[in-house]
């Protein structure tokens, strides 16, 4: 078993921890249902940015276990999301940030920049983050989830994005999509056209 099978991504803008009360509130969830137990130690207290990343956008990876936690930083770049690709799946279980993403990563193809997981015939994630589906004047995602992403829980709680099923015949009825996580918060100049999806799969 890999020593450290959970993780934490954190963004880190000019020195500061984004949204740290929400990563804090999955990490004490993650650790009680996985491991049966309580971290010792706030990350507000654990993380401490080298020097060489107080300037900028930055990469917080935090690897932990029941008892240890590793932290990595890198400078961060956003990966340019042009278009999308369905891909079709039946039971994946991504409810953990789980260090091994073998199966996620299997997904992909070069068809497109990023995927659409249509797991059980409903659409769920991509496999960097949360999806975003824009109607009517008002922002969606999939209650499907495979994982409740801390901007989306944060976009979520403050009204900005309502939770409803989305089969893939339903992506058709949405105008755009826009892709969210720790690193890529809600930001309409990154909102595509629901053009950019591929329904072939």
């Amino acid at each position: 078993m890999c020593r450290f099978p959970l993780f934490e991504t954190i963004a880190i803008i000019d020195g500061e921890s984004q949204n740290l009360a929400y990563h804090q509130q999955r990490l004490e969830s993650t650790m009680n249902q996985y491991f049966h137990t309580q971290p010792q130690q706030q990350l507000a207290d654990m993380i401490c940015v080298p020097d060489e990343f107080q300037q900028g956008s930055v990469r917080c990876r935090i690897d932990y276990n029941a008892s240890e936690f590793q932290q990595q930083f890198s400078l961060y770049s956003p990966r340019k999301i042009n278009s999308f690709q369905c891909v079709y799946t039946e039971d994946l279980d991504y409810r953990f940030k789980y260090s091994d993403r073998k199966r996620l990563d299997s997904l992909k193809t070069l068809q497109a920049d990023e995927i659409i997981i249509i797991n059980n015939g409903k659409v769920s994630d991509c496999t960097i983050g949360n999806l975003l589906f824009y109607r009517k004047g008002k922002w969606f995602s999939s209650q499907d989830y495979l994982l409740k992403g801390t901007q989306l829980t944060k976009l979520v709680e403050t009204g900005v994005v309502d939770l409803v099923q989305i089969t893939a015949q339903d992506l058709l009825q949405y105008e755009q999509i826009m892709m969210v996580n720790a690193l890529n918060p809600f930001d309409l100049q990154r909102a595509l056209p629901i053009s950019a999806i591929n329904f072939a799969g």
